[in-house]
């Protein structure tokens, strides 16, 4: 009993050290139901974006709401600013709901792309088409959904390992500070703190 006593202490005293390693990227307020990713977790999680995905060449929170995003292809280049505003955990898979705060800006050096971008904006009122959006994308106005793999968004893997099916987050960035908030209470038990520590390259002796 002794030695599963010591066990008990040990496990906790390393939990409560990997809590303060990770509180610079997140906190967890359980009294308010919600988790926040600070604006150094949020500027690490863009530059990771950026580095993985081939058309994406910028991304990074605005000063006041959202990100800010810059997609080039092949001759055009297009600026997107929106804000997260929900998610729904749906078996495999995760359901998301962005909203565009301005609509798309496109810039090209290309006559002939001009043309086809002032006759977007006059007929299309500036809205991507959904036909031309990839697969498990929809825009409907101001509104844009979302369905992707669960395994392919690691972070909300070690996040919220434990909810379960159906159960939706609703989210707000301002000033580059992510607030997700739960209908039920999150605490840092709840957290794979291994994980988010790899997720965010912290090492044991970057902080020592």
């Amino acid at each position: 009993m002794e030695i599963l006593n010591q066990l008990g202490k040990a496990f906790q005293s390393s939990s409560k050290l990997l809590q303060q390693y990770v509180k610079d990227y997140i906190d967890v307020i359980p009294q308010s139901k919600e988790l926040i990713l600070k604006p150094k977790a949020v500027l690490l999680l863009c530059q990771q974006a950026t580095a993985r995905v081939d058309q994406l060449t910028g991304l990074e929170p605005d000063t006041n709401e959202g990100l800010v995003a810059i997609i080039e292809h092949q001759q055009i280049k297009v600026k997107v600013h929106f804000t997260p505003e929900k998610i729904l955990f749906n078996g495999d898979f995760i359901e998301g709901q962005l909203r565009l705060l301005n609509k798309p800006k496109f810039e090209t050096n290309s006559l002939i792309y001009r043309v086809l971008i002032s006759g977007w904006n006059t007929f299309l009122g500036g809205y991507i088409p959904n036909q031309v959006l990839p697969e498990g994308v929809r825009v409907d106005g101001d509104k844009v959904y979302y369905k992707l793999p669960k395994a392919q968004l690691r972070l909300m893997n070690v996040l919220f390992q434990k909810l379960e099916d159906d159960s939706a987050l609703n989210l707000s960035l301002k000033q580059g500070e992510l607030r997700i908030e739960s209908a039920i209470a999150i605490n840092w038990s709840d957290l794979n703190l291994q994980g988010l520590l790899q997720i965010f390259n912290i090492s044991f002796s970057s902080k020592q």
